[in-house]
C-alpha cells in the first residue's frame, strides 16, 4: 500500500513539473518573478522530488515482508 502511495505521489510530482514548463499559463507557486513564464527551476524541484518519491516506494516495496 504504503509504495503504491509514493508512486502515485511521484507521478503527480512529474506533472506538477511538467506544468511549470508551459509557458504562457499562470503558475501558482512563481511569487518572485513573472508566473506567466516558464520556470524551470521549479520543474527541477518537482523532477527531484519525483525522483526521490520513486525511489523511496522501490526501497520500501523491497523491505516489506512477505
Amino acid at each position: 500500500m504504503l509504495p503504491t502511495v509514493a508512486w502515485i505521489l511521484a507521478a503527480l510530482s512529474v506533472l506538477v513539473g511538467v506544468y511549470y514548463l508551459i509557458p504562457n499559463i499562470y503558475h501558482v507557486l512563481a511569487f518572485s518573478s513573472d508566473p506567466m513564464q516558464m520556470h524551470v527551476k521549479h520543474a527541477i524541484a518537482f523532477f527531484a522530488v519525483a525522483v526521490v518519491l520513486f525511489l523511496g516506494g522501490r526501497f520500501i516495496r523491497n523491505n516489506q515482508s512477505v
